[in-house]
């Protein structure tokens, strides 16, 4: 449950990050006072999720009746959105000097977070214009859209970012992950690029190397392909994840260019694209392998212009 008085909330735009975020937080005992789906669709999805919120016909309708405004919309669309909320945000009262929730706050000023990884506050600059404190609150999990999402958030950590010196929104927003049971990162503003560029690499990448590997291991005859991969696959990540290019193993880690020149032959009859990737995961594990000195320097040299060759770029 929430550690003090549960908050109030709104949710714009219930995809599978703002829903996930959503139910979780009143799973810990805040209310989902209100919502705003544009399509249809959506709208059935945020009443089911949230049969008690309010469903609203703006923006900023929504903004206007909680405390932490969650901006679940996609990455260009969310400073277009911080807008269209923005004349809801206004607050009356005495002067303001933090978001509701924390000690240091002495009136209503709202939390307005988007669910990006992309982006820090920047986007946010016209809800923080009307006197809302922004923050982006990014969850480093895979989501699915379905209600296990909200255990898949016990255990995440969040990429946060929140305006420098603004402490009392820090605060709340640890308060916040720390009601659905995460971790904080925080993350500077120019950071946030690469902070979700890694994210793109290891994750969203990951699904595509794996999808790509099991149609080819089905091409070759093999049954079942996640079956016979899975384990693999399993034990590739954990030990990445325990002992970082120590781990690299295969074709590339032996020096053994034959097989790197031979396998991406036959990609390249089969698929250009795929043998492009190929091709430049070959540079960068023979890159990281020299750097670790864990690949001689000729070794790696010779991976690389096998890789490279004829495709036009090095």
């Amino acid at each position: 449950m929430a550690a003090g008085p549960g908050l109030t909330v709104a949710v714009i735009g219930v995809g599978r990050a703002g829903s996930a975020l959503g139910a979780a937080l009143a799973a810990a005992g805040h209310e989902v006072r209100a919502y705003y789906v544009r399509s249809p669709a959506g709208r059935e999805r945020a009443a089911a999720r949230f049969p008690a919120a309010t469903a609203c016909a703006t923006p900023e309708q929504a903004a206007a009746a909680a405390e932490v405004i969650l901006l679940g919309v996609p990455d260009d669309l969310i400073e277009t959105v911080a807008a269209q909320a923005a004349p809801g945000l206004a607050r009356t009262g005495p002067a303001r000097s933090g978001p509701a929730g924390t000690d240091a706050a002495r009136s209503p000023s709202p939390l307005v977070a988007h669910l990006s990884g992309r982006h820090g506050i920047a986007p946010l600059a016209p809800a923080r214009a009307a006197g809302a404190h922004p923050a982006a609150i990014h969850p480093i999990m895979t989501l699915t859209g379905t209600p296990a999402d909200v255990d898949r958030l016990a255990g995440a950590t969040f990429g946060v970012t929140t305006a420098p010196g603004d402490e009392p929104a820090a605060a709340l927003v640890r308060r916040l992950v720390a009601d659905v049971g995460g971790r904080v990162a925080v993350v500077a503003e120019e950071q946030r690029a690469l902070y979700h560029a890694s994210l793109v690499l290891g994750g969203n990448f990951l699904a595509t190397l794996v999808t790509a590997a099991g149609r080819l291991i089905a091409e070759a005859g093999v049954p079942d392909p996640a079956g016979a991969l899975g384990p693999l696959l399993r034990a590739s990540l954990e030990n990445a994840l325990d002992a970082g290019e120590a781990a690299m193993t295969g074709p590339v880690r032996r020096g053994d260019v034959g097989t790197v020149t031979a396998q991406l032959d036959r990609l390249e009859r089969r698929d250009r694209h795929l043998a492009d990737a190929y091709a430049a995961l070959a540079v960068l594990t023979a890159d990281r392998l020299e750097q670790a000195g864990l690949l001689e320097p000729v070794a790696a040299a010779a991976v690389r212009a096998g890789a490279t060759d004829g495709r036009g770029w090095a």
